[in-house]
């Protein structure tokens, strides 16, 4: 499972009451798109590598499926420019 991580731009949001299956995230708004970053282990990323790059995304949104991207920061970024803000470019991270 990936965690919540902060980015540049981002705001912090607690889990709805009573929801101890939900982490606290962080998340970028500019009033139409909601982002956020989710950090994976490095052993999910190698699952995903042995599976051709597939990820698979789940919204708790019922029988809808609403528009959703998943993507770098930067093409994320450059979609949200069609709807409005953009939060800021995002520093270069090592990953030790």
């Amino acid at each position: 499972m990936g965690f919540p991580a902060p980015f540049v731009g981002s705001r912090p949001i607690a889990a709805p009451p009573g929801r101890d299956d939900i982490l606290p995230a962080h998340y970028f708004t500019n009033g139409k798109c909601v982002v956020s970053a989710w950090q994976l282990t490095p052993e999910e990323v190698a699952v995903i590598n042995h599976n051709g790059g597939k990820i698979f995304v789940s919204v708790m949104s019922g029988e809808t499926f609403f528009p959703t991207l998943v993507g770098s920061s930067e093409s994320v970024r450059m979609m949200l420019l069609d709807y409005g803000k953009t939060f800021p470019s995002q520093p270069v991270e090592v990953i030790a």
